[in-house]
């Protein structure tokens, strides 16, 4: 699609961004390696109990915030962060593990990269 994109551009519309191009190659290469860690966050262990409560902290620190009092940003994002939550589902005590861990991991990343939406 990609490709097909820039070709159009090229042939068609006459314009060929090969600094912008180059960026988004390089995000369609590394999507196919971010796809994998969110398929193995479904997986067994510890490491997919951590790469998942990563996700999920992610997603909640997007949608709430925590370090400078606790309200919500967008509903688009409450919702997508239920959806990683009911995705990301696990077993009782694992789920518990999960929901504590990526509180923890909100927190960290509301501190290092604040959100002034």
């Amino acid at each position: 699609m990609l490709a097909g994109y820039y070709l159009y551009s090229n042939y068609v519309l006459g314009f060929f961004p090969k600094t912008y191009m180059m960026i988004w190659v390089v995000i369609s290469f590394a999507s196919f390696f971010m796809a994998y860690i969110c398929w193995y966050a479904k997986g067994e262990g510890i490491l997919a109990i951590i790469i998942s409560s990563a996700i999920i902290g992610v997603l909640f620190a997007q949608a709430f915030s925590i370090t400078q009092g606790f309200y919500v940003y967008h509903l688009m994002e409450i919702i997508t962060w239920v959806f990683g939550v009911v995705i990301l589902y696990r077993k009782p005590k694992e789920f518990a593990i999960e929901v504590g861990l990526s509180v923890v991991i909100a927190f960290i990343y509301q501190l290092l990269i604040p959100y002034w939406g």
